[in-house]
């Protein structure tokens, strides 16, 4: 054998995310200057990065190689024991391969999210919400649901109230909420409440929705029914002290007035014909339709944005004239993994904003109860706040964040 190679420790321990260096002691144990070529293998392997690569010793020395091992925080990273396995081969004798092996731990990592498919709700008294629990941990999560809502007024039953998800995989839950209280004043009010995915032992995923209660009676119904009543003895006394004074009078006048008529009547002759006049004849109705108003045309377009952390960025869409854009969905798309701020507004006013930290690693939608509605001539603006360029930025967009975001809705013509 032309060399010998052993790790200077063995059991190494080391978290999804981090990285450990190990120090691997290669000895030539010819007589003459070798260079050998070393390479990882095994299920770690892409995980490991050797330094230096390549190695030439003359005959009886020996040199230390870094061996560095950086598992990725994702889902996909198995917990638990691993081999790590370094491959020497000589370059004169490629044969003469030389193995060196050590075990390495790689740790647990939790990370278990929860996602509103619906953040806001209005009703008033019930609703049902949908979301997800999402597990981007590598080990499994048995998560128990619980309603926080610190005004004591809703209350809601979970379905299923526990689950069990897998590593990278998610589970659809419903809430079915409930009012306390049922809302009699004028005015909707906002219940602000959360939702939490709790393990013992592990941090709790948590997410904030609301509930926007609505009156049981319409707004201003009192007034409307102030304005019928008004209305009703308006015509009940018009109808008692002009209309009716007024029929009995020309009825009394019309029989003073009737002077009775004699009328003598013989059969018809044989073969008469009896006249028939138009109002004898019935007429069919001429049906009437209506035109239904035209629907909204569909809509659909991608901002890019691109950013340096020195340097802010956007992109801005106006809204043709003559025409009112109805925005229902906006997805914003970080597949770069960046990390920063990205808001949304019109013209000068904010609608919305995401932490690109927080959001999911390809997308996070955002579904909106009622359109925003951007009139003909209004500017969507996109800015893009760049923190930090995400680890999975191709080279070309090295030194940038870029993301993108995709708005749906429908066009209108203005006014309508």
């Amino acid at each position: 054998m032309a060399a010998q190679a052993q790790f200077s420790t063995t059991d190494v321990t080391v978290q999804p995310g981090e990285s450990q260096t190990l120090s691997l002691t290669l000895v030539n144990l010819g007589s003459r200057t070798e260079t050998f070529t070393l390479i990882p293998s095994g299920l770690v392997a892409g995980w490991v990065r050797l330094s230096p690569p390549t190695v030439s010793l003359f005959g009886g020395t020996h040199a230390e190689i870094e061996v560095t091992l950086r598992p990725p925080a994702l889902a996909t990273t198995p917990a638990g024991p691993a081999p790590l396995t370094v491959r020497i081969i000589p370059q004169n004798e490629p044969d003469e391969v030389v193995i060196a092996e050590t075990t390495v731990i790689i740790g647990a990592f939790h990370d278990r999210r929860v996602h509103l498919l619906q953040p806001v709700v209005r009703s008033r008294r019930r609703a049902t919400y949908e979301f997800l629990v999402e597990n981007q941990g590598n080990s499994q999560a048995s998560c128990r649901l619980h309603l926080v809502d610190t005004s004591h007024r809703l209350d809601g039953d979970f379905d299923p109230p526990a689950v069990g998800i897998e590593p990278g995989g998610t589970s659809l839950v419903r809430l079915r909420m409930k009012a306390v209280r049922r809302q009699w004043s004028r005015g909707s009010r906002t219940l602000p409440f959360v939702i939490e995915a709790d393990q013992q032992g592990f941090p709790t995923a948590s997410a904030s929705a609301n509930f926007v209660q609505t009156p049981i009676l319409p707004q201003k119904v009192g007034r409307r029914l102030f304005v019928l009543l008004l209305l009703a003895g308006a015509l009940a006394g018009a109808w008692f002290g002009l209309v009716k004074p007024a029929t009995r009078r020309a009825a009394k006048d019309a029989v003073r007035d009737y002077t009775p008529v004699v009328v003598t009547t013989q059969p018809p002759l044989a073969g008469a014909i009896t006249p028939v006049t138009a109002s004898t004849v019935p007429q069919e109705a001429v049906p009437t339709t209506t035109a239904a108003p035209a629907p909204g045309r569909p809509f659909s377009i991608t901002l890019q944005a691109t950013a340096t952390p020195q340097n802010p960025g956007g992109t801005v869409y106006e809204v043709p004239g003559g025409q009112d854009l109805h925005v229902t969905d906006m997805i914003l798309q970080n597949a770069n993994n960046d990390t920063g701020l990205a808001t949304v507004s019109k013209n000068d006013t904010f609608v919305t904003r995401w932490n690109l930290a927080g959001g999911s690693l390809n997308h996070d939608p955002l579904q909106v109860f009622t359109p925003i509605v951007f009139e003909g001539g209004t500017k969507l603006n996109l800015s893009l706040r760049c923190d930090g360029v995400g680890p999975d930025a191709k080279d070309d967009d090295a030194g940038h964040c870029a993301d993108s975001l995709l708005v749906s809705g429908l066009l209108f013509p203005a006014g309508s």
